[in-house]
């Protein structure tokens, strides 16, 4: 075939920030294992927060080299979205760009050692994560329901568990106390940092989904609107037959009345 019909679709951008965002998010997760790996028993899973791997001299750059790599993937999610469904995805987009931004600041601003948090730079540490936490599961949402990912959506609501889970167990906080908290809310952090990650590389792999659903129902409308358009003069369901005249009673010629459904 020659001619645009016969033409092979030409294919977007789509794969590009497709992979570099799922590129991000496995990079991010390699990185985390390894700091994880690499700091050995300093830090105590169970009650060190994954921060605390900055501080120490061998992991501090496999964990600033994993936050970086994870706001990089919410970045190019973030891009390919706008390409492939602008205005559907802006909510996502914004929440996406707010979560990368927390993540470089808190790659930037390092956490204070344990205890507590005493230094402006280990405030800025905090409520960028906070940013982070509550903007994935937010993000990851309101793409599930928009493109239909029942994974991505699963995802997301085991983020949102997580993260109120962390928040009761974290030190300080007013239950931290009555579910012991303390023994395990490090845990709690780790699981819930896994699932973010897998929740931005789930975003990642469905850029450019929300086109090709698009395009698919515009298709359906398109048929069922053909099939369902009144054709012209509808009113006049067969041909007007005329008749020839026939006498009356009383001789004379009456033409009668033309035949077909359309007479009636």
């Amino acid at each position: 075939m020659s001619g645009p019909e016969g033409a092979a679709p030409q294919r977007g951008p789509e794969p590009i920030w497709r992979a570099l965002g799922m590129g991000g998010a496995a990079l991010a997760l390699v990185a985390m294992a390894w700091a994880h790996l690499a700091g050995g028993g300093a830090v105590d899973p169970m009650t060190g927060l994954i921060s605390d791997y900055a501080l120490l001299d061998g992991t501090a750059w496999a964990l600033v080299g994993g936050t970086l790599a994870l706001a990089a993937g919410c970045l190019w999610t973030a891009y390919g979205l706008a390409g492939t469904d602008p205005a559907g995805s802006a909510a996502a987009r914004v929440l996406l760009v707010a979560a990368a931004l927390g993540l470089l600041l808190t790659a930037s601003f390092p956490t204070d050692a344990a205890p507590g948090v005493v230094s402006i730079t280990g405030e800025i540490h905090r409520w960028s994560a906070a940013v982070v936490f509550t903007a994935l599961p937010c993000a990851g949402r309101l793409l599930g329901r928009r493109s239909g990912d029942t994974l991505l959506s699963a995802v997301s609501a085991l983020s949102v568990l997580l993260l109120a889970a962390f928040l009761a167990a974290h030190p300080g906080s007013l239950t931290a106390d009555l579910i012991d908290g303390p023994a395990y809310y490090g845990l709690v952090e780790r699981l819930l940092m896994l699932a973010e990650i897998v929740l931005v590389f789930l975003a990642a792999r469905g850029v450019g989904g929300q086109r090709g659903r698009g395009v698919g129902v515009q298709h359906r409308q398109g048929m069922v609107g053909g099939l369902l358009q009144r054709p012209a003069r509808a009113g006049e369901l067969g041909p007007r037959v005329p008749a020839t005249a026939h006498p009356g009673a009383d001789g004379r010629q009456r033409p009668r009345e033309p035949l077909g459904l359309g007479s009636v």
